[in-house]
């Protein structure tokens, strides 16, 4: 297994009697990994692990994906191999949370009203047109999955906001109506809303979904927050935006290339707030995740479908008694 750091101890400690859990570092030489793979009934992986240790895994039953977006997955490889492989669906909570932080951060401006307070300013930046309510608002949420539905009940439920959604997948008539939200077209979406939270995973088609064309559809009151994927924005397009003033403001957690190169001009913007890529960071996460592996290894074992598969192979093969040998 190659979590990160922060999960090793925790999982260690609740291993069920007759699982044995080997960890092997990210810096471990990679065919001393594929070997160890190799004898592995049950694979745990982080964000980094190579191609051919999947390829090794020849009599793996089940790969647990450690992350949630799962864009840097060879899934080809995975499909080809006819192993069921899950995602995390644990960290929704915490990332819509993260959201609404980033979306009241901006509306309140709480940076720059900080700044000056260091500055020995009090109250001198106090014009009342540049700050904003979330209540009555309409949000408008790119990408309606787990996280996308969270942050449509909290801003709904929570703060009296409107919801419409964008998702070119089907939501189920019921999803909608609980939160509740109506789907509009990404162009009406932009234009309409006053916040835009974009939760969508990477791939060929969310790319760069969000270019200046997009952008350029939304008021120039509107706030622009991006706790999926940062290749959905076009980053170049979204810095022009705000130094030109055609949007107010951006929470963003996720960005093109990560790190965030400490030169770029989204770290200089006042009306702008960024967090490191940590919308899915707390211990309560790190809970749900471990109890996650031990479930879905039941599952397996149980010959179930365990939760949040993304590969075709949806139930292993054969099952085993025991686990990693």
């Amino acid at each position: 297994m190659n979590p990160l750091k922060d999960y090793i101890d925790r999982f260690l400690d609740s291993t069920p009697e007759g699982f044995e859990v080997k960890v092997m570092p990210l810096q471990a030489d990679v065919a001393e990994i594929c070997r160890e793979a190799a004898d592995a009934d049950f694979l745990i992986s982080g964000v980094d692990v190579p191609e051919e240790v999947f390829r090794a895994a020849r009599n793996a039953q089940f790969i647990q994906y450690m992350s949630s977006g799962y864009g840097q997955l060879p899934l080809d490889v995975l499909n080809e191999l006819d192993v069921p492989v899950a995602q995390m669906k644990t960290h929704s909570i915490s990332v819509a949370e993260h959201a609404l932080t980033l979306m009241l951060t901006v509306l309140r401006r709480i940076p720059a009203s900080t700044q000056l307070l260091r500055e020995g300013k009090w109250r001198e930046d106090l014009d009342e047109t540049s700050y904003s309510e979330l209540y009555n608002k309409t949000v408008g949420i790119v990408g309606l999955g787990n996280i996308g539905r969270w942050v449509g009940k909290i801003v709904h439920h929570g703060f009296g906001a409107n919801v419409v959604f964008y998702d070119n997948a089907e939501i189920p008539l019921t999803v909608s109506e609980m939160i509740p939200a109506r789907s509009v077209p990404l162009e009406e979406l932009m234009a309409v809303s006053d916040v835009v939270c974009l939760s969508l995973p990477l791939n060929a088609e969310s790319n760069k979904l969000i270019g200046r064309d997009e952008l350029a559809l939304m008021k120039r009151s509107g706030v622009l927050v991006n706790v999926g994927r940062g290749e959905v924005v076009d980053q170049d397009a979204l810095i022009e935006s705000l130094r030109e003033g055609y949007i107010a403001g951006a929470g963003l957690d996720v960005y093109e290339k990560e790190p965030l190169d400490t030169a770029s001009e989204l770290l200089n913007m006042e009306q702008v707030v960024c967090t490191p890529h940590m919308a899915g960071v707390g211990w309560e996460n790190v809970q749900r995740r471990i109890a996650t592996v031990w479930q879905n290894f039941d599952a397996v074992l149980r010959g179930d479908i365990p939760s949040g598969v993304v590969t075709t192979a949806k139930r292993a093969m054969s099952t085993v008694a025991t686990a990693s040998r």
